[in-house]
């Protein structure tokens, strides 16, 4: 199975001439093809300090995220 990442928001910017902040979320199906992964990276990076990095992943069965978008979804007229 093909795993490719979808890119839902990609930031980086500079807080100042030193520090870097970076901020990435994205959406992908598992492995195993049943769930869907949204993966949060945070990064702040500092010349010669101490940089921080959190990621966070959420697992969602794809069975369940689909009745939810049926259930809270809009409809449209094709």
């Amino acid at each position: 199975m093909s795993n490719q990442t979808l890119v839902l928001h990609r930031r980086m910017r500079a807080l100042d001439p030193t520090t870097l902040h970076c901020r990435e979320v994205e959406l992908r199906l598992a492995e195993e093809g049943g769930h869907v992964l949204l993966s949060r990276y945070v990064e702040l990076y500092r010349h010669e300090h101490v940089s921080w990095c959190a990621i966070h992943q959420h697992r969602v069965p794809l069975a369940r995220m689909i009745r939810w978008m049926v259930e809270h979804g809009e409809r449209v007229s094709a």
